[in-house]
C-alpha cells in the first residue's frame, strides 16, 4: 500500500521525501454493530456510552459535548472515522471533510483528542500543542491531567513507529510529526483507485478489494464484485460491510457447500459473493461456512469485540495490556476432567514461563479423538443438549461454549469466558441463581456445567444446507488383477454383508462403478428386476449417463443393489479383463454424481493406475532405499490426486483408499486422496484370498459401519496466551485453524503442537476446547464439545514431572514422520535421538555436584549418578524402538510403499495404537497361568495383570523384545497394533501343536493357512481367547501371522520388532542396553557411543 501511495503520489510529482509511512497494530473491528454503517445511529444521547447492537459511523457531534473524552472502547488510533474533522465531540465541521479520518485543521475544535497529523501549512493550533494539538491540559476536563487516551507530547500516535519512504529507516522521536498532503491539494484530485485512507493513516483491512482501500486493481481479466456503497458519510460498502454486516475480521468460519448463510447469524454468509472476491472460489476460501461456526476473534489482544463488548469488558476491568481478566484457578472446580480418550495433553501442568518451557525440550500438544467410544450415533459418555429458542450460550468475543470451568458474576447475571476473559449477559431464559460457592444453583441438573463433555443440538443457523442423507458410494477396479487375486469376490461379500448395519436408516444412498480400461456405470432403479450396466468407452470426456439412477435409495433399491453385488464376481470373469485401469476418470465420474450431497466415497484399486488423468508411472528405485534420497519417493509426484482431493474435500466427499498390489503402486500419491479428505487407506500387499480375505472383509465391514459423522469441521481453541502451530492426521485445513472434515468417524484421531503466544502466560489455567460440528447419519445436526484445563505451574521440575510418556511419543513419533517425508529417514532418527538427549539433560537432578569436576592430581572424578524424574525413565527404550520402527528405520529391507503405508497409519493413530506401535508387546504363551484368557470376572482382579477387549480378558506374562527372551521349546506372541505373530520353537512340545493346529507336526506344512482351532482344548481355547480380545481393543483387524523358527525371511521380518537387540541398519547397532548408556553418557556431558 505503502508503495503504491508514493508512485500515486510521484505521479502528481510530489517530493517522495516528503511522506512517511508508519507500522503500527492491525486495527480492531466490531462484528454485530453495524461496523461503518449508518453514522452515529447507535450512539444514544450525547455524552454516552455506545448502546448495543454496537458502532455505526457516529459523526463527532453526536458523541458528547465538546471537551469530552469518547466513550469508552471506542479505539483511539487505526479505527476509520468518517466525518471525523473536527475530532472526537467538537461540532461538526461545516464542509464534508476528507474520508477515512483525514485531519480537517480547520474544524478541530479545543479538547479534541484525535488529530494526529497536520497537513503541510496547516495552522498550528493553540499555543503550546505540538504540531497542531492542543496542550494536554486541554484535553478532558479544563485545567485536569492529560487522559490516557490522549496523544503523546511528540505529536504522534503512542506505539507508532514511523519510517521514510526513501530510506526505509525509522524517524528520530524528537523529529516532527509526518506531514500529509491532504487529497484536496493534489492536482487533478487523488489517483484512480486511492479511495481509502491518505498517505501515513491506518491501512485498510485485508481484504477489502477495491473498497476505500488503495488496493491495486486485480489482474486483466479477473472479475471483481464491488458492493453497493453504504450509508452517506461511512465511506464503506453496504452489504457485508454495510450496516448490520459483517465485520471484515470475522470471515465465515467453517467451510461446507458454498451456500450463504442464515439471515441474523452474526456474520452474513454472503460475504463475498458466490465466487469469491475475484472470480472462482479459492479451496481454501471460508466462503459459505455455517455463519454460527465461526472462530472469534484473535485473543492475541488484536481482533474484535461484539456488540456491547467493549462496554462489558472495561466494565469488568482489563489488565496492564489491555486484555479483560482471565478467570482464577480457584474459581474452576478441577474436580470436573475431561476423558482422556477424548482430550489427552503430552504434560499435567504447563510452567508460565516460555523461556523455561524452551528449555525443558518437552514436546507441548495434545492428541484429540472427538469421536471415541461412538457406536451408532450415541455416546455413553456424552450428554446431549437442546437449548431451544435460548440458543446455544457461547463467549462473543472467542465464540467459546459454555462449559464447566467459566466463573459467574453479578449473582449469575454474567459469565466471564475461561478462554479470553470477557464478561458475558447471560440469557433471560438461562439465568439461574448463584450458590454460596458462586456456582449456578442448577449446574447439576445442565450437562454443559457439570461436564466436560457435551454435545449441543445444532441450532438452523449452524448448516448452509438441510442435513444431507448418508451416501457410500463405491468405485471398483474390475481389472485383470483384482480378479485374479480374489479381491473383486470377497470385495462383493463385504459390502453386501454390511448393507444392513450401514448408517443412516432409510435415507442412506448408494452406487456403484466399476472400471478397468473403461467405465461401467449402472442403473440401480427400484423399479428394475435386475441392474444395467452402461459402458462408457472415452475416459478423456466421460458422460453420466442416468446420472438419477446411479446413486439411489438403499431401502428402495435393496433387491436390485444386492443382484449387483451378486454378479459383478463372475460378471467380469466371463469376458476378457484388461490389465490396465483409469482410476483417475472413474475419481472425476463419481465426483460427478455424489457431489451434490458430499458422503463417502470408496476406491478399490488393484494395480498401478495406468490410462487417463491420474496415470502413474513407475518410479521405484531400489537404488534409493537407505539413501538419503530415499525421501523424494514418500512424496506424491503427480499434482492431480490432491487437487483431487481438495476439490473432494470441498464438496464434502470423504476418500477411503483400499490397494491390493504385489508391484509398487505409488501408495503415496494415492494416499493423498483419503489424507486430505479425513478418509482412511488400507494396505494389503500382493493380496491374495485364502491368507488376507478375512482382514479385508472384516476391516471394510468395520469403516462401513463404524459411526461416521457426515459435513464435519472442527476447531481446537485455547486460553489467550497459548496457540496451535501444527496438526496432524488426516484432514484440510481452511484458513488457519479449521479442520475440514467431510467424514469424522469413531476411530478419527488427531494430534496438535502447542507453543507460547506470550512471554510469560498471565492465566492460571490453560483451557483448550475442541469442537466439532457435523451432521449425525441420523440427519441431525450436532456440535460435540470436549473442554480441559491444564493449571500452570511456576517452575518447570513440575511441568516435566507431569509428563504423559505415551501421548509425548504419540506426538514424537508424528513429528519424526514429518521429518523424514521432508528431509529422510536419517535426520529423523537424529531428531528423536537429540531431543530425548535434551529432555534428559534438562530434566536432570545430579546427586553430589556436578560430575566430571577435576579431581586428585588433575584427573576428572567419576560423573555422579544422573536422576531423572520417573516419568522419563521409558523415555530412552521408547526413543529407539521409534528410530527403529518402520516408519524411519533404515536399511533397505522396508519396501517404499509399506513405509509409506506405515507413516501414513501411524500420522492417525491415537495413543494407545501407537504406544504398541511403537514398543509392541511380546507374550510368553506356552506358559499360561490358568486363568490367562479368561475375563477377569472369572478370576481375582489384579492390577498388575494387564487385560484387552471389552470383557478385560486376562493376558500372559509380557517379555522384553529381545531374541535371548525366546526360547525354543517355546510359543510366543507379538503384537505391534497392526499385526499379530506367533513363533513357534522347533522344540515346542507336541501336544501343544496337536492341539492348537489339529496337526502333529508342522513340517512341510504352508504357515500362511494355518489355523488356530479354538474347540479342541481349554488351552486352545484361552489362546484364542487372548488373541480376540487383543483384536477388539484395535481399529484395525490384525492378521495373525506364524513364524516358525528358523524360517528364513519371515523369521528376519519377525525380528524387526525385537527393537532391544542390535538392527544391521546405519543408526541402529545398538543394543538397549548399548542405546541407555549412550544417552547416559551425552546427558552427563561425556563421550558417547558412536
Amino acid at each position: 500500500l505503502s508503495k503504491a501511495c508514493v508512485f500515486g503520489l510521484k505521479l502528481f510529482g510530489a517530493p517522495e521525501d516528503q511522506f512517511l509511512y508508519r507500522k503500527s497494530k492491525a486495527m480492531s473491528y466490531y462484528p454485530n454493530s453495524g461496523a461503518y454503517g449508518a453514522p452515529g445511529a447507535n450512539y444514544g444521547p450525547p455524552g454516552n456510552a455506545p448502546a448495543a447492537p454496537g458502532y455505526g459511523g457516529y459523526p463527532p457531534a453526536s458523541v458528547g459535548p465538546p471537551g469530552s473524552l469518547p466513550p469508552q472502547g471506542v479505539p483511539q488510533q487505526g479505527f476509520p472515522a468518517p466525518q471525523m474533522g473536527g475530532g472526537y465531540n467538537a461540532p461538526p465541521a461545516t464542509a464534508p471533510a476528507p474520508a477515512y479520518g483525514a485531519y480537517n485543521p480547520a474544524a478541530a475544535a479545543p479538547g479534541s483528542a484525535f488529530p494526529a497529523f497536520r497537513p503541510p501549512g496547516a495552522p498550528a493550533g493553540p499555543p503550546g500543542g505540538p504540531s497542531g494539538l492542543p496542550p494536554a491540559s486541554n484535553y478532558g476536563a479544563p485545567g485536569g491531567p492529560a487522559p490516557s487516551n490522549a496523544p503523546p507530547a511528540s505529536g504522534r500516535p503512542s506505539g507508532v513507529t514511523f519510517f521514510s519512504t526513501s530510506s526505509g529507516t525509522p524517524v528520530p522521536a524528537t523529529a516532527p510529526a509526518p506531514s500529509m498532503m491532504p487529497p484536496s491539494s493534489m492536482p487533478g484530485g487523488p489517483p484512480t483507485g486511492f479511495g481509502g485512507p491518505p498517505m501515513g493513516g491506518p491501512p485498510p483491512p485485508s481484504g477489502f478489494g477495491g473498497v476505500g482501500g488503495g488496493m491495486p486493481p486485480p489482474p486483466s481479466g479477473m472479475s471483481v464484485n464491488i458492493p453497493p456503497p453504504g450509508p452517506p458519510g461511512t465511506g464503506m460498502p453496504a452489504g457485508p460491510y454495510g450496516s448490520g454486516g459483517m465485520s471484515p475480521a470475522h470471515v465465515p468460519g467453517p467451510p461446507t457447500m458454498g451456500a450463504p448463510g442464515a439471515p441474523g447469524t452474526p456474520h452474513g454468509g454472503a460475504a463475498y459473493g458466490g465466487g469469491g472476491l475475484y472470480g472462482n472460489q479459492n479451496p481454501n476460501s471460508m466462503q459459505g461456512m455455517p455463519t454460527a461456526f465461526d472462530s472469534g476473534t484473535n485473543l492475541a489482544g488484536q481482533g474484535a469485540l461484539p456488540a456491547g463488548a467493549a462496554g462489558a469488558a472495561g466494565a469488568a476491568g482489563a489488565n496492564a495490556s489491555g486484555q479483560p481478566p482471565l478467570c482464577l484457578i480457584d474459581e474452576m472446580d478441577l474436580s470436573i476432567q475431561c476423558n482422556p480418550k477424548f482430550l489427552r495433553a503430552t504434560v499435567g501442568k504447563i510452567v508460565a514461563s516460555q523461556a523455561a518451557a524452551t528449555n525443558t525440550r518437552l514436546p507441548l500438544g495434545l492428541v484429540c479423538k472427538p469421536m471415541a467410544g461412538d457406536v451408532g450415533t450415541d455416546n455413553e459418555d456424552i450428554e446431549v443438549v437442546d437449548f431451544g429458542a435460548t440458543g446455544i450460550v457461547r463467549c462473543k468475543r472467542c465464540r467459546t461454549y459454555i462449559n464447566p470451568y467459566v466463573t459467574w458474576a453479578d449473582n449469575g447475571r454474567r459469565w466471564r469466558c475461561n478462554i479470553c476473559g470477557m464478561q458475558n449477559d447471560v440469557p433471560s431464559t438461562y439465568f439461574s441463581h448463584l450458590d454460596n460457592n458462586g456456582q449456578r444453583r442448577d449446574r447439576d441438573q445442565r450437562p454443559e456445567l457439570s461436564r466436560a463433555s457435551v454435545e449441543f443440538v445444532a441450532p438452523g443457523d449452524y448448516m448452509v444446507r438441510p442435513p444431507q442423507p448418508a451416501v457410500y458410494f463405491f468405485v471398483i477396479d474390475v481389472s485383470e488383477p483384482a480378479i485374479a487375486s480374489g479381491m473383486l469376490q470377497h470385495t462383493a461379500n463385504a459390502i453386501k454383508a454390511a448393507l444392513d448395519d450401514i448408517p443412516g436408516g432409510d435415507r442412506t444412498q448408494i452406487g456403484f462403478i466399476t472400471f478397468d480400461a473403461h467405465i461401467h456405470f449402472y442403473n440401480l432403479n427400484a423399479k428394475l428386476t435386475s441392474p444395467h450396466m452402461l459402458v462408457v468407452s472415452d475416459v478423456t470426456d466421460v458422460i453420466l449417463p442416468l446420472p438419477e439412477d446411479i446413486l439411489v435409495n438403499l431401502a428402495e433399491s435393496r433387491a436390485v443393489v444386492e443382484a449387483l453385488l451378486d454378479a459383478l464376481p463372475t460378471m467380469f470373469k466371463q469376458q476378457h479383463a484388461s490389465p490396465t485401469s483409469c482410476t483417475g476418470p472413474a475419481l472425476n465420474a463419481a465426483k460427478r454424481v455424489i457431489q451434490h450431497m458430499g458422503g463417502k466415497l470408496v476406491l478399490f484399486q488393484s494395480s498401478l493406475p495406468t490410462i487417463g488423468e491420474g496415470a502413474l508411472k513407475m518410479r521405484d528405485n531400489p537404488r534409493l532405499l537407505g539413501s538419503d534420497k530415499e525421501h523424494t519417493l514418500l512424496n506424491a509426484e503427480d499434482p492431480f490426486y490432491k487437487t483431487a482431493a481438495i476439490e473432494f474435500s470441498r464438496v464434502q466427499i470423504s476418500v477411503d483408499t483400499y490397494l491390493f498390489s504385489g508391484q509398487y503402486t505409488d501408495l503415496a500419491t494415492l494416499s493423498v486422496l483419503s489424507k486430505y479428505t479425513s478418509g482412511s487407506t488400507y494396505y494389503y500387499p500382493a493380496f491374495l484370498a485364502q491368507r488376507d480375505s478375512a482382514k479385508y472383509e472384516h476391516e471394510l465391514h468395520h469403516n462401513l459401519v463404524r459411526a461416521t459423522a457426515f459435513e464435519a469441521v472442527m476447531r481446537v481453541r485455547a486460553t489467550r496466551g497459548i496457540r496451535f502451530s501444527n496438526f496432524y492426521g488426516n484432514y484440510f485445513i481452511r484458513g488457519t485453524d479449521l479442520l475440514a472434515l467431510p467424514n469424522c468417524t469413531s476411530d478419527s484421531s488427531f494430534s496438535l503442537d502447542m507453543a507460547y503466544d506470550e512471554t510469560v502466560l498471565s492465566a492460571q489455567a490453560i483451557t483448550i476446547q475442541a469442537a466439532l460440528l457435523y451432521t449425525s447419519a441420523a440427519g441431525e445436526r450436532r456440535i460435540r464439545v470436549h473442554t480441559m484445563v491444564i493449571p500452570v505451574c511456576a517452575t518447570a521440575a513440575e511441568m516435566t514431572e507431569s509428563l504423559d510418556i505415551d501421548c509425548t511419543m504419540n506426538l514424537l513419533a508424528k513429528q519424526a514422520v514429518e521429518i523424514a517425508q521432508k528431509t529422510g529417514m536419517e535426520n529423523a532418527r537424529q531428531r528423536v535421538n537429540q531431543t530425548t538427549v535434551d529432555i534428559m539433560r534438562s530434566s536432570r537432578v545430579v546427586s553430589g555436584g556436578a560430575g566430571g569436576a577435576p579431581g586428585q592430581y588433575g584427573m576428572p572424578q567419576q560423573a555422579a549418578p544422573v536422576q531423572i524424574p520417573n516419568c522419563l525413565l521409558l523415555l530412552p527404550l521408547y526413543s529407539m524402538s521409534l528410530q527403529k520402527s518402520p516408519v524411519v528405520r533404515g536399511g533397505t529391507d522396508t519396501r517404499i510403499d509399506e513405509r509409506a503405508y506405515f507413516q501414513q497409519l501411524l500420522l492417525n493413530m491415537d495413543i494407545e495404537e501407537s504406544k504398541v506401535f511403537i514398543y509392541p508387546r511380546m507374550f510368553s504363551l506356552h506358559d499360561m497361568t490358568a486363568d490367562t484368557g479368561l475375563p477377569s470376572d472369572n478370576a481375582d482382579t489384579d492390577d498388575e495383570v494387564p487385560t484387552a477387549g471389552p470383557n478385560s480378558v486376562r493376558l500372559p506374562a509380557i517379555l522384553n523384545l529381545s531374541y535371548e527372551r525366546l526360547s525354543t521349546n517355546g510359543l510366543f506372541l507379538l503384537e505391534n497394533g497392526h499385526d499379530l505373530f506367533m513363533w513357534i520353537g522347533r522344540g515346542v512340545n507336541p501336544a501343544i501343536i496337536s492341539t492348537l493346529f489339529g496337526v502333529n507336526s508342522l513340517e512341510g506344512a504352508d504357515m500362511s493357512l494355518l489355523k488356530i482351532n479354538p474347540d479342541n482344548s481349554d488351552f486352545s481355547s484361552r489362546v484364542d481367547a487372548v488373541i480376540n480380545a487383543l483384536r477388539q481393543d484395535r481399529a484395525r483387524y490384525m492378521q495373525l501371522h506364524f513364524i516358525r523358527e528358523g524360517d528364513g525371511y519371515a523369521e528376519a521380518y519377525f525380528a524387526r520388532y525385537l527393537i532391544e537387540d542390535r538392527a544391521n541398519f546405519s543408526g541402529g547397532g545398538m543394543s538397549y542396553t548399548e542405546y541407555h548408556a549412550h544417552v547416559t553418557r551425552a546427558v552427563s556431558g561425556m563421550p558417547g557411543i558412536n
